[in-house]
């Protein structure tokens, strides 16, 4: 690989890291922080049984139950299953449908009893959204949501990842604002907020958050990424290239691991890539 390949293929050097929130809460009309504690229907259950191992059986399923009034539940499952199927526009379309059907009638209040269920279908749909690049509506979802739970770390956390993707790094600090100590999804939060600041060339500050993002998930591979990506632009090449082994051990088989082994091929061949 000649300096320039190298250079060319490094995406992750210039990225704002791998998706946030990494876990979809699945037939509680909830996601993430704004979960909404109650068990599915009988039908949404049966719905997402087979969601993982044959989405197409549980797409045909959900929309004949659209058909036969099954209402939000069904687009719940009709949207999980097209994620499943790889159709992620089209699952974000339809979360951010489900989000305006269940809004209805109910004005946009934080103390609406349907806020946190709102919230939550725009979080999917923001994420969703993320997954294929489409960071204007991204951001516009991850908005919405806020109208309806101003304070959800999730939701917010989806906003500024979309402004990072976007270029907009000081939005997305700002947008993060003074994150907690502890509580849900926080390692996440803090891996986008170093992130920011190493594209505001605030090396330390961001070594600062991600240390604290790996203190609160040890194994986040995503902050063993940008950890690895920050002691490069120190020049620590030795700690960078611990913690892309690091993630190469931990998850050797997925994209993580590709990009950790991308950025070891970068150092092999120039070792001042910034």
């Amino acid at each position: 690989m000649t300096i320039g390949e190298a250079q060319r293929q490094s995406t992750l050097m210039k990225a704002c890291g791998r998706i946030i929130v990494s876990t979809w809460v699945v037939g509680t009309l909830g996601f993430g922080s704004v979960a909404v504690a109650q068990s599915p229907s009988p039908e949404l259950a049966r719905c997402l049984t087979h969601l993982a191992d044959n989405p197409d059986a549980v797409l045909a399923q959900a929309e004949e139950w659209t058909r036969h009034g099954g209402g939000l539940a069904a687009g719940e499952c009709a949207a999980l299953a097209q994620m499943e199927r790889g159709e992620v526009a089209d699952a974000a379309r339809r979360f951010d449908a489900l989000a305006l059907a269940r809004a209805e009638g109910h004005t946009v209040s934080a103390g609406d009893p349907q806020a946190e269920v709102i919230a939550a279908f725009y979080a999917n749909a923001a994420r969703a959204w993320l997954q294929v690049h489409q960071t204007a509506s991204a951001a516009s979802s991850a908005r919405a949501g806020l109208a309806w739970s101003p304070q959800d770390l999730v939701l917010s956390t989806l906003l500024a990842r979309a402004q990072c993707d976007e270029g907009q790094y000081a939005a997305s600090l700002q947008t993060l604002g003074a994150l907690p100590r502890t509580g849900k999804d926080l390692s996440d939060a803090y891996t986008l907020r170093a992130a920011d600041r190493r594209h505001m060339n605030d090396i330390a500050g961001g070594l600062k958050d991600v240390e604290t993002a790996l203190d609160l998930a040890p194994d986040n591979v995503g902050a063993l990424l940008e950890r690895g990506i920050l002691h490069a632009r120190q020049g620590a090449l030795g700690p960078a290239r611990d913690d892309w082994d690091r993630v190469i051990a931990l998850s050797p088989d997925t994209h993580d691991a590709y990009l950790a082994r991308q950025d070891e091929d970068v150092l092999a061949a120039d070792p001042d890539q910034p």
